[in-house]
């Protein structure tokens, strides 16, 4: 299949997965990657702008559940990782299987044009357009924060400040603070428990109730 290119948008988990069977499959394969490194939304800090990591970020199934079949994560890892050390793995698991050249770091793809002859043309950043028989897009969705729409009655009243998870990055964001977290998903609860240890008070708000239980395996 060496004349059937393929582009990858995205060197998150989902990203060199894929392309990590292409390669293997002898497909001809780019990957484009915003940042200047693999991971995508582990990265905390990363270069792209867009990541949706915070300092306190741990995986929440157990790196069993969560390593690739084919490249089992460290031993030496704790159950629930913290967010640099999947950063890590993923790298690793890039230059186990050989196709880090195949990455192209800190280039945007900018838009994607279907032709008439069923190819692709993909514009970068750089002002480049290449072609493809297949585009795979695996840049997730954790990028783009969402806020609801319309927004609570009164936000545009309010003289505190309104914040997405996304850009919730560290601890002292919320230091001294009366602090109100909206919702009860993943982020929702380590945020909070963040919050607990270092606002001014901190309340949890949540449209129907659920069930929490801690986990036997965190100290």
């Amino acid at each position: 299949m060496n004349d059937y290119r393929v582009c990858v948008i995205g060197a998150g988990s989902a990203g060199i997965a894929t392309m990590k069977i292409l390669v293997e499959r002898g497909v001809d394969v780019d990957c484009y990657e915003m940042s200047d490194q693999v991971g995508g939304n582990w990265v905390w800090g990363n270069s792209n702008g867009v990541s949706a990591a915070y300092n306190s970020l741990h995986i929440n199934t157990s790196r069993k559940r969560m390593e690739f079949s084919d490249f089992p994560m460290p031993a030496h890892l704790p159950d629930f990782a913290r967010h640099d050390q999947i950063a890590e793995y993923f790298a690793a698991y890039v230059d186990h299987f050989g196709f880090g050249d195949r990455i192209r770091f800190r280039t945007r793809v900018e838009r994607v044009r279907p032709q008439d002859d069923g190819t692709f043309e993909v514009s970068l950043d750089s002002g480049e357009s290449l072609f493809y028989d297949a585009v795979l897009v695996a840049n997730g969705h954790h990028w783009d924060p969402r806020l609801p729409e319309p927004m609570y009655p009164g936000a545009d009243d309010f003289r505190g400040e309104i914040m997405h998870s996304h850009t919730y990055t560290r601890e002292s964001q919320l230091a001294d603070q009366r602090v109100v977290v909206v919702g009860m998903g993943n982020s929702a609860m380590d945020i909070s428990v963040d919050a607990s240890y270092h606002a001014a008070a901190t309340y949890l708000s949540a449209r129907r109730g659920v069930h929490c239980r801690v986990s036997r395996f965190v100290s």
